[in-house]
């Protein structure tokens, strides 16, 4: 019995010890992370003042100790606040040359051999800082990359914020690559590789590639192209015929505002709801009759347009006509609603 209870002590003895030894270690590693985000904090309030001399100043040099492997969280801080504050193509230009200088090597290392939220982490820096000396290694860390996840999407975007245009032949060499995966490419190209985007894209014809430009196009509002969204209504694939009508409808123009009217007249009730809304956008009077067809459609969302439209264009007296001599007993309802409430119809 009492040797039972020498082994109780014991055993209680070294769990308390375990736990002392522990305390004492986590009390040590946070003294020293307070020691070191003190030191940071120090160095970068000593810092600051010197790299916003050397962005302002010609032939100011970067500050030294930013320079050092044991500062980059500092030298990230700064720059990272720094950044989002300059407007100015020179001083953009200068930012990323320092950044390439300071961080090169060390973000390198961390690609090739750190763990995976270093190198998620690393990624975000490296759009954000738009270092193109490391486009070489991302471009080979993306082949390396099959399963399409964070560290995927993080490096496409990584490339893309530095205008690696091999990335639209990347994606279409993919049939699962998605419309909304272009758009956050193309959003981060520059203009001029945007341009070269779009030949590239009419020349493989990728089908989801040119949707995806139909789509930034009029999300991005380059009317320099709206050729190219007017000239899909075209197309022979309906989809792609959707999203140049949304696209016309988002850029506010067309040249040929008699390219609608078979839309006007489609089987298709996305086809017709746009076109319709096109129209009214327009204020295209020509298209008088069809609205007042439409006023009668067998869609709720066709017939809230078409009173929208003629409203826009020939103002209440239009709907007052309609209401009641209209007749499809819909389309006076929905001229009723227009007119009482002021605003669009209930689909109730």
């Amino acid at each position: 019995m009492t040797i039972e209870f020498n082994y109780f002590y014991y055993a209680v003895g070294i769990l308390f010890g375990c736990q002392l030894l522990l305390l004492i270690l986590l009390s040590i590693k946070k003294t020293r992370r307070n020691l070191k985000n003190k030191e940071q904090e120090q160095l970068y309030q000593a810092t600051l003042n010197d790299f916003v001399d050397f962005l302002y100043e010609e032939g100011r040099p970067i500050p030294d100790k930013l320079c050092n492997p044991e500062n980059i969280e500092v030298a990230e801080r700064i720059f990272s606040e720094t950044i989002t504050d300059i407007n100015d193509p020179i001083m953009e230009r200068k930012l990323q040359d320092a950044a390439i200088s300071i961080f090169t090597e060390h973000y390198k290392k961390r690609l090739l051999k750190g763990n995976w939220p270093t190198r998620i982490n690393t990624l975000y820096f490296i759009e954000d800082f738009k270092i193109v000396s490391l486009l070489p290694v991302l471009q080979k860390m993306l082949q390396s990359l099959n399963k399409w996840d964070e560290e995927k999407n993080q490096t496409i975007l990584a490339l893309a914020a530095l205008n690696d245009l091999t990335l639209v032949y990347y994606l279409n060499q993919s049939a699962d690559t998605k419309v909304n995966q272009y758009l956050d490419v193309f959003v981060r190209f520059d203009t001029e590789k945007f341009d070269e985007a779009v030949h590239i894209s009419n020349d493989m014809k990728n089908f989801t590639c040119q949707l995806a430009i139909i789509n930034f196009i009029s999300l991005m509002k380059k009317t320099k192209y709206q050729w190219m969204v007017e000239k899909e209504l075209q197309s022979e694939n309906i989809e792609m015929r959707i999203q140049a009508l949304k696209g016309l409808y988002r850029l506010n123009y067309m040249k040929d505002v008699s390219l609608l009217v078979p839309f006007l007249q489609s089987p298709s009730w996305e086809e017709r709801l746009f076109s319709t809304r096109i129209a009214g956008a327009l204020l295209a009077d020509q298209f008088e009759a069809h609205l007042e067809i439409l006023m009668g459609d067998e869609e709720w969302w066709v017939r809230n347009a078409a009173a929208e439209a003629l409203l826009s264009i020939f103002g209440e007296e239009k709907l007052v006509q309609v209401e009641f001599s209209h007749t499809d007993a819909f389309a006076r309802d929905m001229a009723k609603q227009w007119l009482t409430s002021g605003k669009r119809g209930s689909a109730n």
